[in-house]
């Protein structure tokens, strides 16, 4: 016994020896991951950021969702036969949030706070304009957001309150202001690295933040500040987009989801959306879509008719970019605020109007297609231009972005036909299931129609 004592106190010695001593002869670094990396630097968020918020903000949720509701694309099968009768249920849409709030958002706002702690505002500037783009696009799917207390999930805090959407739009507006000062500064430590949406070009992004601001403020009906903010964004040569590679790794999302997926043949070009293009023998329609035998063919929305067209060269080709703003939209908005100000000037709205679809039908078809124009645009002035043919014009120059959704549940424009006995065309998305079961306050709603406070 006295042996066997002798022998586990031995035993305690040498195991306390070892861990107290571990430290010393162990590698410390041993545990390190070097895929996970515990802290990475700016110049790295920025591309990662970038690419998830394009990949989101362009895919098929955001995009491929609301342009079945507008009648540009029709879903033939699957879920995307669902989405055309208006089926949209709150698993359909945990994808589109977890991967904006999780990805995106979060390297925004972790730039932000090491862009502060750095003293490198340029670095602040870029982060405040995606996370303004990517909380507008959110708050006018689905309404009230998590936002004062999101991000905290790191510090316990993973039922954070949703704010209404009102706050949310002055968040917006308040972050690309800020940005815009950001973006301006002369007292910057560390020069800006990463960006490969605009090169690291600062005044890039400062018209991008602009054009943002202007997109809603437009919502808003702001019309006056919507107009300042336009004549501070894009010229005609400049455009807010993200580039993809040839390789189908490197793709864009709807070519992923249209051409390389197993879902390749769930979604065709809308009869509704040919129709409107092909009544004017439109120059962007051969791009806009794939002839069937030598015919453009739309269709019906809501029906499962699949001998039609598939989609064109303009998102469906691996390098094809995803449009986050443009030159075109910025002239749609200053043609719909001159007309609806408190004092019309009809004459620069017609010329906004001229100028946007000029700017549309060049970037999709790399031709002025000037004859085109002069017969069917250019014959619109101050005493024929309406809202409706602006909105119409702009539905079909946005294609393959979240645009027209906002447009037409704003102004009713283009008149649509809702699916034959669906109801009516949604208002929003719903909550993602994750939130509505996790998250005590993500807000109830009725269903699918309830409108939301911007739209109302």
């Amino acid at each position: 016994m006295k042996s066997l004592y002798k022998l586990n106190i031995a035993f305690l010695v040498i195991f306390t020896l070892f861990i107290t001593g571990c430290e010393k002869w162990i590698d410390p670094k041993m545990n390190i991951n070097p895929d996970v990396p515990s802290d990475v630097p700016m110049d790295l968020l920025v591309p990662t950021m970038e690419l998830s918020m394009s990949y989101q903000l362009g895919g098929i949720r955001a995009v491929k969702t609301t342009n079945i509701f507008m009648q540009q694309l029709n879903g033939v099968a699957r879920q995307s036969a669902g989405e055309a009768n208006y089926i949209l249920g709150p698993t359909d849409v945990d994808d589109l949030w977890r991967r904006l709030y999780y990805q995106s958002m979060m390297d925004a706002t972790k730039l932000i706070q090491k862009a502060g702690e750095a003293n490198s505002p340029h670095y602040a500037g870029v982060a405040k304009v995606c996370l303004a783009l990517s909380l507008g696009t959110l708050t006018n799917l689905f309404g009230d957001l998590p936002y004062t207390e999101a991000f905290q999930g790191d510090q316990g805090l993973i039922t954070p309150v949703y704010n209404t959407q009102q706050e949310i739009y002055a968040t917006i507006d308040n972050l690309l202001a800020q940005a815009i000062t950001d973006l301006g500064s002369t007292t910057n430590t560390t020069a800006l690295a990463g960006d490969i949406i605009y090169s690291n070009n600062k005044t890039s992004w400062i018209k991008a933040a602009n054009a943002i601001r202007a997109r809603y403020a437009l919502n808003k009906k702001d019309y006056a500040n919507a107009i300042t903010y336009v004549n501070s964004s894009f010229g005609s040569s400049d455009k807010f987009v993200m580039n993809f590679g040839t390789a189908n790794s490197e793709a864009g999302p709807m070519y992923q989801y249209a051409t390389v997926s197993s879902y390749k043949n769930d979604i065709k070009m809308c009869k509704t959306f040919i129709d409107k293009l092909a009544a004017t023998a439109d120059p962007r329609l051969s791009f806009y879509a794939k002839a069937l035998s030598g015919k453009y063919v739309g269709s019906p929305a809501g029906s499962e008719i699949t001998s039609a067209s598939t989609l064109g060269t303009y998102n469906n080709s691996a390098s094809a970019p995803v449009v986050l703003s443009s030159y075109a939209e910025m002239q749609f908005i200053k043609a719909e605020c001159l007309l609806k100000q408190a004092s019309p000037d009809a004459a620069g709205a017609a010329a906004a109007y001229k100028a946007a679809v000029a700017s549309s039908v060049l970037a999709v078809t790399g031709n002025a297609n000037t004859t085109w124009l002069n017969a069917n645009i250019n014959i619109e002035d101050a005493t024929t231009i309406t809202l409706e043919k602006i909105i119409e014009q702009k539905y079909l120059a946005m294609y393959s972005t979240v645009v027209p959704y906002d447009d037409y549940r704003r102004t009713g424009y283009p008149a649509l036909t809702p699916v034959a006995g669906a109801g009516p065309i949604p208002a929003r998305f719903p909550y993602p299931q994750t939130e509505i079961s996790y998250n005590p306050n993500c807000p109830v709603i009725v269903d699918n129609n309830q409108k939301l406070w911007i739209f109302q």
